[in-house]
């Protein structure tokens, strides 16, 4: 296959969310991930954005964690146009988790990956809510499970329950 309809085809497949595009080019291998592909100096058109992404080297199967040695980046080109929205740029890192299969060579993104969870559903946490001086910490049960940053219910009582954020193990801001 040609390297330009290669590329056409990656283009094309990652504006329609395809992950498996990647494994079809050629000239990006995940076994040499840092080696210099013919990317480098082809110009771009105005709806061209050259990007970083996260792949997976290596099959994993849902509920790992991810190593250092799992993820490898791949440099590619991809349509973005001023009026789109912005391509994803959270980046996963050791530590975080996979949610469901992934293959050898697919991009590592949301909702396929996640971070690692700092609250978990029938833990006991820390509920605080803070009003200027005024600060109100209550002790309740998550009924979730929650990253950092993820909305999380607290059930303080049998009949009360309080929504907030995670933002430690543990411990939820309340809304």
């Amino acid at each position: 296959m040609p390297l330009w309809l290669s590329r056409i085809l990656v283009v094309v497949a990652m504006s329609l969310g395809a992950a498996c595009a990647l494994r079809a080019q050629e000239a990006l291998r995940v076994e040499a991930p840092h080696a210099e592909t013919p990317l480098a100096g082809t110009p771009l058109h105005r709806d061209q954005r050259r990007i970083t992404l996260p792949v997976a080297a290596r099959s994993l199967a849902r509920g790992d964690t991810l190593r250092a040695e799992d993820i490898a980046l791949v440099d590619t080109t991809i349509v973005w146009r001023w009026s789109s929205i912005a391509p994803d740029t959270t980046r996963p890192t050791a530590g975080w988790v996979t949610r469901r299969p992934i293959g050898k060579g697919e991009v590592l993104r949301a909702p396929a990956v996640m971070a690692p969870p700092v609250v978990t559903s029938g833990s006991a946490v820390t509920a605080i809510w803070q009003d200027g001086p005024l600060r109100l910490v209550l002790a309740g049960v998550a009924t979730n499970t929650a990253a950092i940053g993820a909305p999380v219910s607290v059930r303080i009582d049998r009949s009360r329950r309080l929504d907030g954020i995670a933002i430690a193990p543990n411990t939820v801001r309340l809304r």
